[in-house]
């Protein structure tokens, strides 16, 4: 008899970003922490996959084609199984951290990141306060 795998139970993380070297990067330095990752270009795209169902965290561009970044949150905020959304903005005013603020937003993060570390402890403890709600 012949031992089936053990499925991966490491946290999904799905990066939501149109910007194919932003995306891949992304995912790249978050695989390399353990996480499992999949990347998308649109909101449509990540919310017409099954990866949406098994999201342990979302990040998310604010600029997306379609529909924007504060609108998937809101979204995903609203869903049965809402979780942490990271927004990505490459310089956010008042309005738009008082947008994220009122979808739920975790995080934003400024795009570029600066601090590889930060990011990724941001990216832990949003799963981390998640999983113990």
């Amino acid at each position: 008899m012949v031992a089936k795998p053990l499925p991966d139970l490491s946290p999904l993380v799905c990066v939501v970003e149109p910007d194919a070297d932003v995306r891949e990067f992304l995912v790249h330095i978050l695989e390399n922490q353990g996480y499992r990752c999949e990347g998308f270009v649109s909101a449509e795209r990540f919310q017409s996959s099954p990866a949406q169902a098994a999201a342990s965290c979302v990040i998310v561009d604010a600029d997306l084609p379609g529909k924007n970044g504060l609108d998937l949150a809101r979204e995903v905020h609203r869903s049965e199984r809402p979780v942490p959304v990271m927004l990505l903005a490459p310089e956010p005013d008042r309005e738009l951290l008082d947008q994220a603020r009122s979808a739920a937003v975790a995080r934003v993060q400024v795009k570029p990141i600066k601090s590889i570390s930060e990011f990724l402890q941001a990216v832990a403890s949003a799963i981390a306060f998640a999983a113990m709600l």
